[in-house]
């Protein structure tokens, strides 16, 4: 089915990086984060990133998502990127449905990660398209910064399915979309 899963580091305040959109705040929790996500991403085979993630990537040295099938939500067009990396601006559904069709073209029976940033998820939220958050929280309060869901109106309520520490005070708290339940 392809579940689209938001996971993402997030700090106690609810950042997912400060103001500038840097990782640095990350790398002290690489090493088990590494430990954690490993595994976590055989079951990931189709990517979902916002233009500021894609870019920010790119520039730390290249694509390093090799021949994943990757969607990025974007108004502006990508020079030169990998061949796996489409472009698409407009309806998140529309852009969602081409990424699977990909994905089953291939014979990936695995699941979307939406893996940023922010104004990404934020719409892809506001459009009912998330069907878990998995969030990486780190012990750090940055104070301001870049949103877990930007420019979000909606109102979604979600189960907790399960927490899973992985160290250094880091917990994978994991959430599913709750059932309607007006009646």
């Amino acid at each position: 089915m392809h579940l689209v899963r938001y996971h993402v580091a997030v700090s106690l305040d609810g950042y997912i990086a400060p103001n500038d959109g840097s990782a640095d705040w990350l790398e002290p929790y690489g090493k088990i984060a590494m430990g954690f996500i490993g595994p976590w991403m055989k079951q990931i085979g189709g990517l979902i990133v916002g233009r500021a993630s894609y870019d920010q990537a790119i520039d730390l040295g290249g694509w390093m998502w090799g021949k994943t099938p990757t969607l990025v939500m974007t108004s502006r067009p990508i020079e030169a990127g990998p061949q796996t990396v489409h472009a698409h601006s407009g309806d998140p559904a529309a852009g969602l449905a081409k990424l699977r069709q990909r994905m089953s073209e291939q014979d990936l029976d695995t699941d979307v990660w939406l893996f940023g940033g922010g104004n990404a998820a934020g719409r892809f939220l506001s459009h009912n398209l998330i069907d878990l958050v998995e969030l990486a929280v780190v012990p750090i309060v940055l104070g301001q910064g870049r949103p877990l869901f930007a420019g979000v109106s909606t109102q979604l309520t979600l189960e907790h399915t399960a927490s899973q520490p992985i160290g250094m005070g880091c917990v994978v708290n994991s959430y599913r979309r709750a059932p309607d339940r007006r009646g």
